[in-house]
């Protein structure tokens, strides 16, 4: 059975953030809301530094906490692992953030315009019927695009070419070979995440994760 997955190899990283542009863009997200990010750490002092750029999204976890979580039944996970909300019955109380240890779900507060001063865009007219206010969202790792064959926004943008995605149980597939010897973030979580990080960095991770917004 296919279950998707990604592996973000961070010493390719560049931290450009294309990847949370592109995810703001297709999605067509409202001011305040992100699915995807990029956190960075330095660490050292000249001329012995190390810096590690962290790329963030929702981990699709085998075990989401969010699923249980949920008092509504408006989070599920697909048999291919792709973690959703449904948002006709989700009503917002934010436990399935609280749930979540990788801060993946986004209260929608308002469906507000990116641009304050000169109104909604032509383009946010089209996107925004897809957002509800006092709703929770995440990454979907972009359901639609891979249900059409493609590649989530994040990765196809990525201009250092640091993502991976496929199919994790596959062993023949690129991402299954790219997750040999990659990493979890905040493995003691327990949660399994279909998400991985390769890097040779000094750096930790989770010292990365741990940083403030």
């Amino acid at each position: 059975m296919t279950r998707y997955g990604m592996v973000i190899n961070l010493d390719r990283c560049v931290g450009c953030e294309a990847c949370a542009v592109g995810c703001t863009v297709q999605h067509g997200l409202p001011r305040d809301v992100r699915w995807s990010s990029v956190k960075q750490l330095e660490q050292g002092t000249y001329p012995q530094v190390a810096v590690l750029d962290l790329p963030l999204l929702c981990m699709h976890c085998a075990k989401p906490p969010c699923v249980a979580a949920c008092p509504q039944d408006a989070t599920h996970q697909r048999d291919d692992g792709i973690v959703y909300v449904e948002q006709d019955k989700c009503i917002g109380c934010g436990t399935c953030a609280t749930a979540c240890p990788y801060g993946a779900r986004h209260l929608v507060s308002d469906v507000a315009s990116n641009h304050a001063d000169g109104g909604q865009t032509a383009f946010e007219d089209q996107v925004f019927p897809a957002h509800q206010a006092m709703t929770m969202e995440k990454c979907t790792f972009c359901s639609d695009r891979v249900d059409a064959g493609e590649e989530p926004i994040c990765v196809r943008t990525c201009v250092s070419n640091a993502r991976v995605f496929g199919d994790l149980d596959d062993p023949a597939s690129e991402v299954s070979k790219a997750a040999e010897g990659a990493q979890p973030l905040l493995a003691d979580e327990g949660t399994e995440p279909s998400v991985l990080y390769v890097t040779n960095s000094t750096i930790p991770i989770d010292d990365v994760f741990s940083l403030g917004a």
